[in-house]
This record gives C-alpha cells, structure tokens and sequence, in this order.
C-alpha cells in the first residue's frame, strides 16, 4: 500500500519556516515500510490553499491518508478534511496524534475523517493496512474509532508497547530533513523514553495514563544500546548533526540506565547534547553525570514563580529553594541553563507573573522559555478552567504563544500579552536591579512592580512591542556579540573532541531576538 500522512506545521512568526522534525511519523513511517509498504509525508509547513492541497495529494496517489496534529493545528486538519470531500477524494483517512487522543469526540466528528486513532499508533496502523489490503472491515482494530453505518465504534486500547526495542529506528528521510528548522543548524532529535510519572495539571501526561490502565508502566526506556545505535546511524546518514537534543519528559530519570548511557554515550557519540531535568530530583550527582556524558545545556520547568500557583493548581511540587538549587548547581558544574515558563494561567495576577520574572532573574538562567498557559482538552486544569467558565474560546491559536483563550477577572488579556512579549527583558531588567545596594534595589524593584502591575503600561508596551523587535533584530544585534537568549534562540555550544578527530563546535541561531519575540 502507499499511504501518505498530512502534518499541518505552521509557524506564522518565523520567516522561512520549514517545521521540526516530528517522532510520531518518523516512527509510523519506519514501521510501515518494515511491512513493505510506501510512504510519504505532506508536510504543510506554509499557508497551502485548497486547490493546492489537492494537487499534492492526487501527486502522491496515496491508498490510505494519515493525518497527525497537535491540538494547535487541530482547525487545519478540519479545514484540509473537508477539501478532500470537496473534491471527491475517495481514499481513507485516518487521524492520528496527540489531539484525537485527548480529544477524541471532537476529532472524530471531522468532516472528512472516516477514523481516528487513539494512542500509540504503530500496531494499529499496520493492522489496518492489513485489512485495507484485503479489503476487510476495519471496525474491530484496536485503538480506532471508526464510522460505520452512521454509528461510532469506539474499540478498547491495546496495552502500551513495553519494549521499546522491538520498533525500528525513525525515518528522518520522510522528511526534507536538511531543510527542517533545527536540523539546518546542526541539530539531530533524539528519544529515548516515552512518558512521564509526574501529574502536572496542564500537561497531557496524567490524562494519558487515565486512558491507558493506570497500572500500566508509565515510563518506558529504550536500551541504551538501542538509542546509541541509532544515533550512529543518523549521523552517518547525516553527518552535518553537530549536537544533539534529547526530547524525553525527563531524560536522566533512572540512575542505572543513566549512568549507562553517560558511559557509552561519551565513548562512542561524543557530541554535546541538551535534555530536560526537574528541578525537585536532579541532585548534584545527576548533573555531575550528565556533564560527564556531554551535556552542555539544561532544561526545567519553573511554570510559574508563585509557590502556590505552582503546587496547588499545577500540582508542581517542588519549592523555590529547589529550584534555586537546582540551577546553581548545574552552573556550578559549568552547564548552561533554560527555564520554561507560563503566563496568563487561572489564578494568576499582575503580581504572581512579577514572582516569575524575579525567580529567573535571581537564578541567572540562561536562557528563557515563556509562553502563554492553552487549556488542552481533557487535562486537569483544563476541566478546572471549564468549571470557572474562564474559556472564552477553543480556537487555541497556531502555537502556545497565540493570545489567551482565557477570560480572568484578576488580569486583562493586554496584561497578559505584554508579560508573554516582555518576559525576557524584564527578567534582565530585575536581574540589574537586584545587583544594586539592597537597600537602593528593595525601592526600585517595590516601585516597578506597582508600575508593571499597572493596567496602562501594558497598553503602551504592546503598541510599541512590533516596532521595538523590528528595531532590535535589525540593527542593535551584532553577529559576534554575546548574547542573552530566549525561548530556545541563539544558544552556544562548547568544543567536544569526539571519536572521528574533529573538534567541533555548533551555534544554534534560528532568530536573532534576545529579548523581543
């Protein structure tokens, strides 16, 4: 069978956006031609119109369309379904990805999708080629929505692949990978687990472990012989990767498997990689380790600066003593920092965000990550902000910097706007001020917070905001300057000797914006 998947991947900010490279598909495609089937990838990456769309599709003359999104792009998928009945294609389609798994009443409502697919996909998807092929019906898989008939049927979820290493490796060629958004710079994206043991209340997590039994393992790790050869691989097949991101929830997890890979990872890869850590349970002696392995830059979740924001709505438990650790301790240890960020999430305030921004500048990260909170389908939080009546549109936006969905008495949407386009510079800006004398830093920063909490600057700050980004991108930046950077921008990575002889150094620089998104 030849089966073409859809993946809408619109960033309407980024000039040239060519979009990231996506696992999921990676993953399906790889299987699929295991099972000796064709596959491409129509990947929607610039605004495409529908006679367009359709030229691509009767091009690819595909027997099966696998569409995937995430809950940001769940509209283009609506929008590009119904082009197909428009024209009359009559191929079967299917819906896949994280929103029809969160979402599944909503998703399978389409227009256009005769399927969807909940959860881990690659069992599914095989079974279905299998009975497409035989011309079979397809109600009963596992895993798959299906209409029928005017019904529904909705079939139970087959239990989680366990072993990690029976799946073949990604295929990076259903991509135009050189051209994707990261790997232009030297980048190659890794995984080495799938899920998460933590409950954090905006995040899909919890809800996807209440889909599966809950008895389930919640986090599965690959061999870390498994990952290393397939990062072999990838840089054979693509030597211009200089460094590596490992995209796991939390990747040192496991001490045993952590220690492991350090070894191996050092001995036979040696290129500099970054992961993401939590604050609450990386001690010294993981972060000695992952230095150890080649880790030059790490990444926690703060979400909010407000301790009570933070563990009572979304169930982060960890204090700011913990986190300030955790960031000192990895600077001390000579790895650089990054920080993730929300604004605008239910019970925040003018105040609580300022909490935030004083927390970042305090610890001396990095790097910042700031976005405004999007309630997802079916999490926690979400419920909660549903419950409020705080939800004043679904329409979430292309990207979780698009402007809140939420309506909150304790601040205005102009005021969340300026803090998710300020974030960074008044995270500097706090960060002077608390160099100062402390008795002459204690009236500044008392005096900005009442300014910054103020309804009217925010008005103010986000007229000038476009001009002031336009102005800093195109003449205050100079190419050779240091740098603080934003939301994963501009990032420098040390020299590692590795096993082929070179040196080699790679600067990560998609968008020159420091402070100005």
């Amino acid at each position: 069978m030849k089966i073409t998947f859809v993946y809408p991947d619109l960033e309407p900010q980024v000039i040239d956006w060519q979009g990231y490279f996506y696992y999921g598909i990676a993953i399906l495609s790889a299987v699929l031609r295991t099972e000796g089937h064709q596959t491409s990838l129509i990947h929607i990456t610039q605004s495409v119109n529908q006679s367009g769309f359709i030229q691509q599709i009767e091009r690819e003359g595909p027997d099966l369309i696998c569409f995937s999104s995430t809950s940001h792009m769940y509209l283009y998928v609506k929008d590009l379904a119904s082009c197909l009945v428009k024209a009359r294609i009559e191929v079967p389609t299917i819906y896949g990805g994280i929103h029809p798994t969160i979402a599944p009443d909503e998703a399978v409502q389409i227009e256009g999708i005769d399927m969807i697919c909940r959860g881990e996909g690659e069992r599914a998807i095989v079974e279905l080629c299998q009975k497409l092929e035989k011309n079979e019906d397809p109600s009963s898989i596992q895993n798959l929505w299906v209409k029928k008939d005017g019904k529904i049927i909705k079939n139970t979820l087959r239990p989680l692949i366990e072993d990690l290493d029976v799946l073949p490796f990604a295929d990076r060629d259903i991509f135009s990978y050189e051209k994707l958004f990261c790997e232009r710079k030297g980048i190659g994206t890794f995984m080495a687990s799938r899920g998460c043991p933590y409950d954090c209340t905006y995040c899909c997590n919890h809800l996807l472990r209440k889909i599966y039994n809950e008895d389930e393992k919640p986090v599965r790790f690959r061999s870390v012989d498994n990952i290393i050869a397939e990062i072999s691989q990838a840089l054979k097949r693509f030597p211009f990767i200089s460094r590596l991101v490992f995209d796991d929830d939390i990747f040192f997890l496991h001490r045993s498997w952590s220690e492991e890979f350090a070894e191996k990872y050092r001995r036979k890869i040696n290129l500099p990689f970054e992961c993401h850590a939590r604050a609450d349970i990386t001690d010294a002696s993981t972060i000695d380790l992952l230095k150890e392995a080649g880790c030059y830059l790490l990444k926690f979740g703060i979400e909010s600066g407000n301790e009570s924001i933070r563990k009572r709505v979304l169930h982060r438990h960890m204090d700011n003593n913990q986190i300030k650790t955790a960031f000192a301790t990895a600077k001390k240890a000579g790895l650089q920092t990054m920080s993730y960020n929300m604004v605008g999430m239910p019970y925040d305030t003018p105040e609580t965000i300022l909490e935030s921004i004083k927390l970042n500048a305090s610890i001396g990260v990095d790097h910042l990550y700031f976005t405004i909170y999007q309630p997802y389908q079916g999490t926690q939080l979400a419920q909660r902000c549903q419950e409020l009546d705080l939800i004043d549109s679904t329409d979430l936006g292309p990207n979780f910097f698009s402007p809140s969905v939420l309506k909150l008495e304790s601040i205005s949407p102009a005021q969340i706007l300026m803090f998710r386009n300020y974030f960074g510079l008044l995270t500097r800006y706090y960060q002077f001020i608390q160099k100062l004398p402390r008795r002459v830093s204690k009236k500044i920063i008392k005096i900005s917070d009442k300014i910054f909490a103020h309804e009217l600057p925010s008005k103010v700050l986000n007229i000038v905001y476009s001009p002031l980004r336009f102005i800093h991108q195109k003449f205050l930046i100079s190419p050779n300057s240091p740098r603080v950077t934003e939301n994963k921008r501009d990032i420098s990575v040390p020299v590692i000797k590795n096993q082929r002889g070179s040196g080699r150094k790679c600067i990560c620089n998609p968008i020159k914006n420091d402070f100005f998104r």
